[in-house]
């Protein structure tokens, strides 16, 4: 616990760019006959030859929490890859429509990165599970609202979502992802796919994310399963962690923890994953 702060600081404020190393990895990916692609992508292949990939393949996820100025450099490094069927999901907070309309002009995959179960908990101070349940239906008319906003912004399909994670839904144990396991709100909403959905995740082989400083990966390396050559890698990234933004890290560290003291949890907020 003691190193906690001092990683984060170096995370945050100090680390040199990573994005070399990213680029690094996508390259050994290529040069070991990996095709990387976009969730949609796989998903739509693997419905036409009954879960199979067609080739070795690395399934691409950004997570945009914090930074799209380096989810931006991010996606450059993969252009200058030939790499351009690759997901990212935005937070409402991170929204950029430029990149969002880029990066789904040149065939990538833009989906919603939502979390309004953990907004409606820290709103109303709801700290049991059977609370939150209760007022479900007010995440979910929440989610359909900034959906639609969404779309009407950016102009995109929008079809793909990913559940975020913040420190309220690991302390209720409700994901926001429970938001649409109703059919009949995904029809409603237009929502052909969750990120975390069963029968999408069976099809993977290998799954990794990454993490903050000094550990960098979660679930191992992605770079051993490549040169396993594991037949579907799913590599996690989320831009904070491959290119320090001071000011960006700074007034979220803030935002967080001001979060945590509001719901009674001092400093979780503050240092809690994501």
């Amino acid at each position: 616990m003691a190193s906690l702060v001092p990683n984060r600081l170096y995370a945050d404020f100090l680390m040199p760019s990573r994005i070399g190393d990213y680029s690094a990895m996508l390259a050994r990916a290529q040069a070991a006959s990996y095709r990387v692609t976009s969730i949609e992508r796989f998903w739509a292949e693997a419905a036409q030859h009954d879960g199979q990939p067609r080739q070795r393949t690395l399934i691409l996820r950004h997570d945009v929490d914090t930074d799209p100025s380096t989810a931006a450099a991010m996606w450059n490094a993969e252009r200058a890859l030939g790499i351009t069927e690759t997901s990212y999901f935005f937070r409402l907070s991170t929204v950029d429509v430029a990149l969002m309309q880029a990066i789904e002009g040149a065939d990538g995959n833009v989906g919603y990165h939502y979390e309004e179960l953990a907004t409606l908990a820290k709103a109303r101070r709801l700290r049991g599970r059977d609370d939150v349940l209760e007022r479900l239906g007010e995440a979910q008319q929440s989610f359909r609202r900034n959906l639609q906003d969404l779309r009407e912004r950016t102009g995109l399909r929008l079809a793909v979502a990913a559940s975020h994670g913040d420190f309220v839904n690991r302390r209720l144990g409700l994901p926001n992802w429970i938001l649409l396991e109703p059919e009949d709100v995904r029809r409603e909403c237009g929502i052909e796919l969750e990120a975390y959905d069963d029968a999408f995740m069976r099809g993977v082989t290998s799954r990794h994310s990454d993490t903050g400083h000094p550990r960098y990966w979660t679930t191992g390396n992605p770079i051993e399963a490549i040169d396993r050559r594991e037949p579907v890698v799913y590599l996690l990234v989320h831009p904070r962690h491959w290119r320090r933004a001071p000011i960006i890290n700074a007034r979220d560290d803030a935002r967080r923890l001001a979060d945590g003291l509001r719901y009674g949890l001092p400093g979780r907020g503050l240092l809690g994953g994501r």
